[in-house]
């Protein structure tokens, strides 16, 4: 088996889903480490940019959207709320729901990791044109089966 520049088997660099699962793993904890500073983490974020886009939302149409078991996202609300990023009331129609509202230190936050994101993100793809970074997330958009942008 012969090898690449980088050391790895060319066999596995010929699958995207070995690619992809290669920045992934080094996107995340890019911005893991830029975040580190910051007060809130990726899964949180994750969660304020959900209940910011669709909110108000129950707890359980936040954990279905986004994929997350329901006790995890329990302690990672426990912790918005805690930070003042997230208010969870109870439902006024259904007692047993909690409905999240972002508050305005919410979306400051989201700006913000927005940022870090972008530039991590630029870094990554640094090696790609800027046609090219359009050209590979319209790709991913459509092969997720997301409408486009």
């Amino acid at each position: 088996m012969t090898t690449s520049p980088s050391g790895r088997p060319r066999a596995l660099l010929r699958w995207p889903t070995y690619l992809m699962g290669n920045l992934h793993r080094s996107g995340v904890s890019r911005i893991d480490a830029a975040l580190a500073g910051s007060g809130v983490s990726l899964r949180e974020f994750y969660v304020l940019v959900c209940v910011g886009e669709y909110g108000p939302l129950s707890q359980q149409n936040v954990a279905d959207r986004l994929g997350l078991d329901r006790s995890d996202l329990v302690k990672v609300l426990d912790r918005l709320e805690a930070a003042g990023w997230v208010l969870r009331e109870r439902d006024t129609e259904d007692r047993r729901r909690h409905v999240l509202t972002l508050t305005e230190a919410g979306r400051a936050t989201v700006g913000k990791v927005e940022e870090i994101s972008s530039t991590v993100t630029g870094e990554l793809l640094g090696r790609l044109s800027a046609g090219e970074q359009e050209t590979l997330h319209a790709l991913l958009v459509k092969a997720s089966g997301e409408p486009p942008a």
